[in-house]
């Protein structure tokens, strides 16, 4: 009686190929519907659908690539504050329903926000990277926090907070404030605009203001927030969400979550630093002893010329936005944005007190001048 072979006959061999290639074919068709939505249909065609049937509240893909415009945020100087922390014994202050804290959410998004920004280059300190305060007086506490903003002579202090209120757990929006009224800081306004429309990416939330740019004086009429209020540099108070709502606590409770929120963000602030940040600064003062007059010379920064690139040479500033005040008053000025010069003609005598100057433009993309004050010495 002859022993079968080992080896499978070619029939079998080629079913087996056969075999392997068609549910092959199922697992990679498989992972393709399951990337693109479900399996069963339940999700809209991407080619075909309506954009009415499609899910804003659905999350996208959990991805967070750093775009190539955010090496314009190389050297920026941001200030991250997350805020609150320190008062984990406090009962029931600033916690969410089923006790979740307000100030470890501000802590987890402010580290990924810090940890995408310095990837791209920027320069971060945080004003706090642990559960802690500055200063057990929470008046001192508010103050310290922006001063630490100033010392340094940020380009932006961000204060990262979520929002809550009594009675209403169903509200779930995104509010950026700014202090006082809209004239106070544009310089403010320009990384707020940017900001609001990086988190309504990141985070999807079905409910949104009318104007979600909102002064702190509509909370606290005339004095605002201290944190905004004592900041002498661009700044902005973030809620990015309610941690008073029920579901939303829950999505704050998931660190992919905070990540997505700081994705948001850092999205925000890299499309602000590629809109250009303009900037001024005294470059000498030419003294006329004769009449105690000089002239200052002051070096005007669009944000975008030093670029280069197509069309490098043609003008990147709105010269009828220009705004020139020395204390306070309309100055007497030329201006030559094609030489980044500004010569303002200024009578202070020879005292030991100085003046102030204010100068402010738009570039081509609205962005307004971060430090638009600068301090004249007196003449000597």
């Amino acid at each position: 009686m002859k022993r079968r072979s080992g080896r499978a006959s070619p029939i079998a061999t080629v079913f087996r190929y056969v075999l392997a290639t068609v549910a092959g074919g199922v697992v990679v068709w498989y992972v393709m519907a399951w990337r693109a939505g479900s399996t069963d249909g339940s999700r809209p065609d991407p080619l075909r659908a309506a954009a009415s049937e499609f899910a804003w509240g659905e999350l996208p893909e959990p991805e967070f690539p750093i775009p190539p415009y955010a090496r314009f945020l190389g050297g920026v100087r941001i200030v991250i504050d997350a805020g609150h922390g320190g008062h984990a014994d406090r009962k029931n202050w600033k916690r969410g329903p089923t006790g979740l804290r307000e100030a470890e959410v501000n802590l987890r998004v402010a580290h990924f926000l810090r940890d995408f920004l310095e990837d791209a280059g920027a320069e971060v300190v945080m004003t706090r990277a642990a559960d802690v305060y500055l200063d057990p007086d929470d008046k001192t506490d508010l103050r310290m926090r922006p001063a630490i903003a100033n010392e340094i002579g940020a380009d932006l202090f961000l204060s990262l907070h979520h929002n809550g209120v009594d009675g209403a757990p169903r509200a779930n929006y995104t509010t950026l404030f700014f202090h006082a009224t809209p004239d106070e800081s544009p310089a403010s306004l320009c990384v707020a605009r940017h900001l609001l429309t990086g988190l309504n990416d990141a985070l999807r939330l079905e409910q949104h203001l009318g104007c979600a740019l909102v002064s702190d004086y509509a909370l606290f009429p005339k004095q605002g927030f201290a944190v905004l209020r004592e900041a002498a540099v661009p700044a902005v108070l973030c809620e990015s969400s309610f941690h008073s709502n029920p579901d939303e606590e829950r999505r704050l409770r998931d660190p992919l979550y905070n990540r997505r929120e700081a994705y948001g963000l850092f999205i925000g602030l890299a499309r602000w630093a590629q809109a250009g940040l303009p900037r001024v600064w005294l470059a000498k003062p030419t003294s006329q002893p004769a009449r105690g007059a000089r002239e200052l010379i002051v070096r005007l920064d669009d944000g975008l010329r030093d670029r280069g690139g197509f069309g490098g040479k043609l003008p990147r500033a709105i010269e009828r936005s220009l705004v020139v005040e020395l204390d306070g008053r309309q100055a007497t000025y030329t201006a030559d944005f094609s030489r980044g010069e500004l010569r303002v003609r200024t009578t202070t005598g020879s005292g030991r007190r100085g003046k102030w100057l204010y100068v402010d433009f738009e570039n081509m993309f609205g962005q307004h001048v971060l430090h638009p004050w600068i301090e004249v010495p007196p003449n000597r």
